[in-house]
């Protein structure tokens, strides 16, 4: 938990939600010292009980708002979304055959609504932000920078990216982590509550578009190839919510959104991961062993491990960001 206490700094408070709320005694003595917050900003209540919790414990607080960040996962285990999804779409199946189901075939969509739906009817004023897949620095999913790795030595790894047929023209949104942070200062300082916005950036992907995005960045763009008679599951990483791309218009209206452009995105996303290769080690031996473990060849394992340390070695300098080719969907 991070509490902000006043306009000059930031109180760290760090909790285990595993080991829960009411355990966790520096946040138990903030806690009898404030009877007010402006806004309680909530990234890790991830399922209903963690939600239950969190409104239970925060609720003394009296926030202006509670902010949610919840994901577009939800709109898979709701009943005809439309396309592009708009927040009104997140609606169970009324049919409790069909609800099971949908939360059966996605867990933590269904558990994200269910957190969704715990805070709605908590009676604290709340504000609800439902993102695509995270992209950006500092991603633990790691999923970016095995890509990365992936496209950029794609000719010394010589493995197709598997794309099901699935997968092969199913559209999705992605959200650039940074811009979350955008949408929760406009939150708050535009005042708005109880309501529910779609963030992510006006631009859209396929699984195959968005890796020719990186092959090409990489100068790999005739050679990178992929292998479309994958089947689920199989190593793709992306997307994680499968209804395809959000509507943003309703944030562009209240909040005056404005997402981040990929080429931005893709520009800082890839030097902050080639920095890291050199700056954030232990991160970086996960990336090459979920790769070796999953990808590589066994006898290209070493030769892809040395071409990434030997990059660590390198001073990285920030390079302007290449022309990239446009790939219709």
């Amino acid at each position: 938990a991070v509490v902000s206490t006043q306009s000059t700094g930031i109180d760290r408070i760090v909790c285990s939600r595993a080991a829960g709320l009411d355990g966790c005694f520096e946040l138990q003595n903030f806690l009898k010292s404030k009877s007010k917050v402006k806004a309680i900003v909530d990234f890790t209540s991830s399922k209903k009980e963690m939600m239950e919790e969190a409104v239970r414990v925060f609720a003394p607080l009296n926030p202006e708002v509670y902010i949610f960040v919840s994901a577009a996962a939800v709109y898979d285990v709701s009943e005809n979304p439309q396309q592009p999804l708009k927040e009104s779409d997140a609606v169970r199946p009324a049919d409790p055959d069909l609800k099971e189901t949908f939360g059966e075939n996605n867990v933590f969509g269904h558990n994200m609504l269910g957190s969704e739906e715990v805070l709605v009817a908590s009676g604290l004023p709340y504000v609800i932000l439902r993102c695509g897949d995270l992209v950006g620095p500092r991603d633990t999913t790691f999923r970016w920078w095995q890509y990365q790795v992936w496209t950029e030595h794609f000719d010394l790894i010589g493995a197709g990216f598997p794309v099901p047929s699935d997968y092969e023209h199913l559209p999705f949104s992605l959200t650039y982590g940074e811009d979350v942070g955008k949408a929760v200062v406009s939150v708050i300082t535009k005042g708005v509550v109880n309501d529910v916005y779609n963030i992510a950036m006006d631009k859209t992907f396929t699984l195959p578009h968005y890796l020719l995005e990186l092959c090409i960045y990489f100068g790999n763009g005739e050679s990178c190839w992929a292998d479309y008679t994958a089947e689920i599951p199989s190593y793709s990483l992306y997307p994680s919510n499968h209804m395809g791309t959000m509507s943003m218009e309703h944030a562009k209206e209240d909040l005056d959104f404005v997402a981040s452009s990929w080429e931005d995105v893709l520009r800082d996303t890839i030097t902050f991961y080639e920095k890291a290769r050199h700056n954030h080690t232990k991160e970086r031996d996960i990336v090459l062993s979920k790769l070796n473990e999953n990808v590589v060849p066994y006898l290209r394992v070493e030769k892809l491990n040395d071409a990434v340390l030997k990059e660590a070695e390198k001073v990285v300098e920030v390079q302007s960001t290449p022309e990239l080719n446009r790939v219709e969907l």
